[in-house]
């Protein structure tokens, strides 16, 4: 499921968790498109990539656990 941009903005300004936990997945997409624009990684930044795709992915877990509990009020918007 992806959330799209008016359940983001929301969210984002009903629900301080969401806001937070977006505000992270952000920077970790921010950081994942610098290592992208690398030529080459060492295998310390590898594993970085791969750790912090695995913390992204969890945030949006999260972040799609927190849509669905507000899904009526989303819904009715």
């Amino acid at each position: 499921m992806q959330l799209n941009v008016k359940v983001r903005e929301y969210l984002a300004k009903n629900d301080e968790k969401f806001r937070t936990l977006y505000e992270k997945h952000q920077e970790f997409e921010e950081e994942l498109d610098a290592m992208a624009k690398k030529g080459f990684l060492s295998p310390e930044e590898e594993l970085r990539v791969a750790e912090v795709k695995k913390q992204k992915l969890a945030l949006k877990d999260m972040m799609l656990l927190i849509a669905k509990k507000h899904e009526k009020d989303i819904k009715t918007r």
